[in-house]
């Protein structure tokens, strides 16, 4: 009976050695399969139905926080997509934006460190990324790094200045020139000295966050040490800024092991979410530590990824938390969310980078692809799109008719280039002209409508203009007119004033006219009287002489 037993128990052993690891397989599935499913949703999302992401409408987004990420995670997984169009607009918007006396924004540095990311993630050069008013080359890394403290303090906004800084610097280990406002060593001390006494950092106050404790490992990881990154450091930084590096660092991470919940994942500013944890994942990654088998971020057998994994939605995409969060009110607790679906697919990207052996998620140097080095092409399809171009334009044909103009471009010389060329920027102004409509009508709502309080019969006139130009714009383009129903609600103010007066002055009018009827009436009688008078005094003075 012992032999059987022993037998049973033998099997049940070599069988639970199958199980499990099928079991684990299912219970977290690999991170590509998780980027896969969350890429996917957001196709489904935008309505996307050609296979890509980067089309259509989304298009419309880039330059902005809620485009720029998503190409960032697509290009991290050799994911292939439109990337020329995406850098097309994306190069278009900069470019407008650099005509602005903030140029991309006069507060935030991280405006110039996000876009610097996604154009390395496109196959663009952020250091000539399109050109100024004066026709010089745009250089992101310059005016958002290493030079912005000539117009602003990098960390104006905050640590997340220095931390972005940092990052957009090293994802291609740029160089800094001699002169620079900034050097690499300004910005470490700058980001070791907001360190908090418990090893974490805040955007504010004394309360550790865990977003941005991970930021700052990511920012800091290429100075750890590294023996593959031994010359570039000792060229960048002093041996003591390395050694408070990995101090820093260190304790950076013992805080982040304490703050991880019995769940895995991650609270910040008392709410539960997926973001934290995926920050934290990323800054593993960068530091070359395997975030599901580091003891110190495993909590009663739950990994970073079965803490991320208790947000994902049976759509593929990821909520953002499922409590309602009065910081985040678009984020629903039982909706996938876009901002959840990006740090979730950018923290997959870099777990799935480690995996195969290759640079982190931020590390933008050579080793991937060179598909976006590939000919451009002026294909017949782009001719038909030309073509089809309808004569009267509206801002809804912008991302196509952007596009087309950066791949007629780059591409080589053919018969007929030239026309196309013609066509399409005679197209690109008409457009631009009539954003330049929309945002004028915008203007002068914001500039001449507000206070409702003081609007009068006097404004008539500026009211009628402003709804004359709207209603000759096209039924496209009158969606792009911020508070339109508060136009609507001033000329029905102003119709019940112009009523009002209308009604008063009709109303005095009648007064007037029933008093002048009134008086004539009264000389009328006074004057009959005053001739009965006189008929009766004839009388009896006829009377008298009789």
């Amino acid at each position: 009976m012992t032999k059987h037993l022993t037998a049973a128990l033998l099997c049940l052993v070599i069988f639970l050695g199958f199980v499990s690891p099928a079991y684990a397989a299912e219970r977290e599935p690999d991170p590509l399969s998780i980027a896969e499913g969350i890429i996917d949703w957001k196709r489904a999302d935008i309505g996307s139905s050609n296979g890509d992401l980067l089309c259509g409408a989304y298009l419309e987004l880039a330059g902005s926080t809620a485009g720029d990420w998503y190409p960032v995670g697509l290009s991290r997984i050799g994911r292939s997509d439109n990337y020329a169009g995406y850098l097309a607009v994306l190069r278009d918007n900069v470019e407008e934006r650099y005509r602005q006396p903030g140029k991309l924004s006069a507060a935030k540095a991280t405006e110039w460190h996000r876009i610097i990311l996604s154009v390395l993630a496109a196959g663009g050069d952020p250091t000539a990324f399109g050109t100024d008013e004066n026709g010089q080359p745009i250089n992101l890394i310059a005016d958002g790094t290493y030079d912005r403290g000539k117009t602003t303090p990098l960390g104006r906004q905050g640590i997340n200045g220095w931390i972005w800084g940092l990052i957009a610097l090293d994802a291609k280990r740029y160089e800094i020139p001699a002169g620079a406002y900034y050097t690499r060593e300004d910005i470490i001390v700058e980001i070791l000295s907001r360190q908090l006494s418990d090893g974490g950092w805040a955007l504010s106050g004394t309360v550790s966050d865990p977003d941005i404790t991970a930021m700052a490992v990511q920012a800091l990881a290429p100075y750890y040490e590294d023996e593959k990154e031994y010359l570039y450091v000792r060229k960048s930084v002093n041996t003591e800024v390395k050694a408070a590096v990995r101090e820093s660092v260190d304790e950076a991470l013992a805080c982040l092991s304490a703050m991880q919940l019995p769940t895995g994942d991650f609270a910040s500013w008392g709410t539960r979410n997926v973001e934290s944890t995926d920050q934290v994942i990323i800054a593993l990654c960068c530091l070359g530590i395997d975030p599901l088998h580091d003891a110190r971020f495993i909590k009663d057998g739950n990994t970073l990824l079965s803490g991320v994994l208790r947000y994902r939605q049976p759509d593929g995409g990821f909520v953002h938390s499922y409590d309602y969060d009065p910081d985040n009110p678009t984020s629903l607790p039982d909706r996938s969310d876009s901002m959840a679906g990006e740090q979730t697919l950018l923290a997959m990207a870099a777990l799935w980078r480690q995996q195969n052996g290759m640079r982190a998620l931020y590390d933008f140097r050579p080793e991937a692809s060179d598909e976006h080095d590939a000919p451009t092409v002026f294909s017949d399809e782009d001719k038909k799109a030309v073509a089809s171009l309808p004569a009267k334009l509206t801002t809804e044909q912008y991302v196509t008719v952007t596009t087309l103009l950066d791949k007629l471009d780059r591409s080589e010389d053919f018969a007929g280039k030239e026309t196309y060329l013609q066509k399409l920027t005679a197209a690109k102004e008409q457009i631009t002209k009539i954003q330049a409509e929309i945002d004028g009508i915008n203007a002068e709502i914001k500039e001449k409508l507000y206070p409702f309080e003081s609007i009068s019969v006097r404004d008539k006139r500026t009211v009628d203009s402003i709804i004359a130009r709207y209603n000759a714009l096209s039924e496209y383009d009158r969606a792009g007119i911020d508070r339109w129903e508060d136009v609507v609600k001033v000329k029905t103010q102003i119709d019940g004033l112009l009523r009002e007066i209308t009604i008063g002055a009709v109303l005095s009018a009648v007064a007037v006219l029933l008093t002048v009827i009134m008086i004539c009436r009264i000389r009328k009688k006074r004057r009959r009287r005053e001739k009965e008078m006189d008929e009766l005094a004839a009388q009896f003075a006829d009377e008298d002489g009789e």
